[in-house]
């Protein structure tokens, strides 16, 4: 079932008496929603099963999916493009075949292009953001989950998020939906190796006390390891995950999380086209210009090295009709991050969630209330070039963050098919920074905002469903990064309005499945980064006052008599500027316009786990349009197709294996690109491309036990 975050408040305390109070009819299934109506069954109150979260998936009005990574993993499982590729509405692109990648949800940080922001990503509903909204892939395995979670924009409401990226939640097994164990090993090109394993179960409950103090347990770990298809990007982690939960009763349970991750990881920088069209395998240049070395040369030891552990508690307490969870969590994180200058840091976060749903006749009303503050404290060196410090700090800064956020939400079902959808969260969130060496980056803001949402829900059929839904956004700046200068000093937001349909369809031997949102943000004060120089050794963050993002996010399956299984994801995407003095109404870079993803397998032999346990087919990615890499349009990204191939084998219930071969005709292009407001006016060939991998290989054999 579905989270949001923790503590006390005279507004959530008011509401939930209020809600407690009086006697309730009891609702029929017809009128009330799966992620509530929960059974005495031998499961988790607070982690719900794929089955469960598919269901949750039909109340939300609006871009919504869930990604079963058991489909994941009959190929390579290494990245978050690995995980979330075929995912609609979500680009995601690998920067070198790390874990380190660029995504964005409907142009959400648009013009990131290394870690990210604008999305809340959470592990097992606890966040992993920092307070300030930005997030570290590497902190997250997603090897260790079962499925995630995908809320594309103001469908993450009730995670709290108004951001116009909405929420990702990588949801990990428990011990009733995992007993037993798994051990997972996967080898291929470019040095690439990776061991999961994975072990899980319930202390049964004596036979005295069949409904008291039920236990269960879900713990992971991996080590991966890759020297990278560029030079100057080796990468290795490691990475525990676990989750302990207990039944007091039938009524209360409370779980437990815990999760360390060891990432190190090479950078090997941006190439020319130059570069690009000839040797994509290599580092950036190490080369001098004028005196001034390129950034990034193999003997300067560009890197980033990150740390982090997080621990974190829920409680859910069933009384009735009403269901209240509590929740608190920390982490700590450390970043040791030597580019033109040595970077490092230390962040603390801390928050937590009080929420509180109350079925009546027809209506499912929740209230929460979701803190979290956090602080970063770190320190700027000059480099040496060779990865060492050379000098006193020129920047010496603490970073705070703090935000507090209300919502009241309400489903109500007015028909056996209709069920409306209304929500109003209210967010405040302050910025503050001191800085002992640079004064002049010092600033203490407070954003507010109310965030209002309507939506509607209509199933044409048991199987067959169209939405709607009109959202304000909201988001506060974050802070600047190594090499970013921030200037965004006002909040972003934005009204998104969407409309669409998803379902299933059978005919014969043809089954189709689709998800397809239309939607449109008119935003206001967007964060917009780009290179300040031809190499892009730094980059400013500005607001440009309006902007707007618009497309088509369509996910489509069809199986045909069990053999022909195909999936394809198409995102359509048209984000510009609007009347803006200097650009006008043109193209904003970084996104291209139309990309397409999908495989198509055939499927045979003897069925395990209800479908063909043979299987082997094509798989491609298209993006048949050039992007533009510039404010101005002056300089594109070309198109391009890569294609590979795919196969494997469940040979039984315990064994199976895969292969997985890339980019089979060995194409040269780039997967993504540095952003800049004029390319045109910086002289030269400059560093602007990220190279994606050449030609690879895969395998993998997995291994189940009882």
């Amino acid at each position: 079932m579905k989270q949001n975050k923790f503590a006390l408040s005279p507004l959530v305390t008011s509401l939930a008496l209020a809600l407690s109070t009086g006697a309730m009819a009891q609702t029929n299934q017809e009128n009330t929603l799966n992620t509530v109506v929960i059974t005495g069954k031998a499961d988790s109150l607070m982690q719900s099963s794929i089955e469960t979260a598919k269901d949750s998936v039909k109340a939300i009005p609006g871009g919504a999916s869930i990604v079963d990574l058991n489909q994941v993993r009959e190929g390579r499982q290494s990245t978050w493009s690995d995980s979330l590729g075929l995912a609609p509405g979500v680009f995601i692109q690998d920067r070198f075949g790390s874990e380190e990648a660029r995504i964005s949800i409907r142009g959400s940080a648009l013009s990131r292009t290394y870690h990210s922001f604008g999305t809340k990503v959470m592990q097992d509903g606890v966040p992993i953001n920092y307070a300030d909204g930005f997030f570290d892939m590497q902190t997250v395995d997603p090897n260790a989950s079962r499925y995630v979670e995908v809320l594309r924009g103001p469908n993450a409401t009730t995670y709290g998020a108004t951001t116009l990226g909405g929420a990702i939640n990588f949801v990990a097994p428990t011990g009733y939906s995992s007993a037993g164990s798994v051990a997972r090993a996967e080898v291929g090109s470019f040095g690439y190796n990776k061991v999961f394993g994975s072990t899980g179960g319930v202390a049964k409950a004596s036979a005295t006390n069949t409904h008291g103090n039920l236990w269960d347990y879900y713990v992971a770990g991996s080590q991966t390891q890759q020297q990278g298809f560029r030079e100057h990007a080796e990468v290795e982690n490691q990475k525990v995950l676990g989750n302990v939960g207990v039944k007091v009763s039938r009524d209360i349970e409370s779980r437990f999380y815990v999760a360390a991750v060891r990432s190190r990881s090479q950078l090997p920088g941006y190439l020319t086209k130059a570069e690009l069209e000839a040797t994509p395998s290599m580092a950036s240049s190490q080369t001098t210009n004028g005196g001034t070395v390129y950034p990034y040369r193999v003997d300067a030891n560009r890197r980033r090295d990150v740390d982090a552990q997080r621990v974190a508690n829920k409680t859910a307490v069933r009384d009735g009709n009403t269901l209240y969870e509590f929740a608190a969590y920390a982490m700590n994180y450390s970043l040791w991050h030597p580019i033109d200058a040595i970077v490092e840091q230390n962040a603390k976060t801390f928050g937590g969630h009080v929420k509180v749903t109350r079925l009546l006749e027809q209506h499912q009303l929740s209230v929460a209330y979701l803190p979290s503050t956090g602080s970063t404290r770190g320190t700027s060196k000059p480099s040496n070039n060779q990865g060492a410090a050379s000098g006193a700090a020129t920047s010496n800064y603490d970073q705070q963050s703090k935000n507090d956020s209300f919502f009241i939400e309400d489903k109500y079902k007015s028909s056996d098919r209709t069920t409306w959808t209304a929500a109003l969260q209210y967010d405040r969130a302050n910025r503050k920074v001191s800085d002992t060496r640079l004064a002049s980056n010092n600033y203490d803001y407070t954003f507010s905002q109310w965030s209002p949402r309507v939506g509607v829900t209509h199933d044409l059929s048991a199987s067959q469903q169209v939405f709607a839904s009109i959202s304000r956004n909201f988001e506060a700046p974050i802070f600047g990064t190594a090499g970013t200068v921030n200037q965004a000093f006002k909040p972003q937001a934005g009204t998104t309005v969407e409309v669409g349909t998803r379902g299933e369809a059978q005919q014969g031997a043809h089954r189709l499945g689709w998800d397809a949102t239309y939607y449109r943000a008119n935003l206001q004060n967007e964060f917009l980064t780009a290179c300040s120089n031809a190499n892009c050794t730094t980059s400013t963050t500005t607001n440009v006052p309006k902007t707007r993002h618009q497309g088509l996010e369509l996910g489509v399956s069809h199986v045909y008599d069990k053999a022909i299984d195909t999936r394809i994801a198409l995102l359509y995407s048209d984000f510009r500027f609007v009347d803006n003095e200097t650009m006008g109404n043109n193209v904003l870079p970084g996104f291209p316009p139309v990309i397409v993803r999908g495989e198509v397998l055939y499927r045979f032999g003897v069925e395990v786990g209800g479908k063909p346990g043979t299987y082997v087919g094509p798989k491609f990615e298209w993006a048949p349009r050039q992007a533009p890499m510039d404010y101005a349009n002056t300089v594109y990204n070309d198109s391009y197709a890569v294609l590979g191939f795919k196969a494997g084998q469940a040979l039984d219930k315990k064994w199976s294996w895969f292969l997985d071969a890339r980019n089979l005709t060995d194409k040269k292009y780039a997967a993504t690109t540095n952003i800049a407001a004029n390319y045109t006016a910086v002289p030269g060939d400059g560093r602007r491309y990220y190279p994606g991998d050449g030609r690879s290989f895969y395998m993998g054999v997995e291994a189940k036990f009882d």
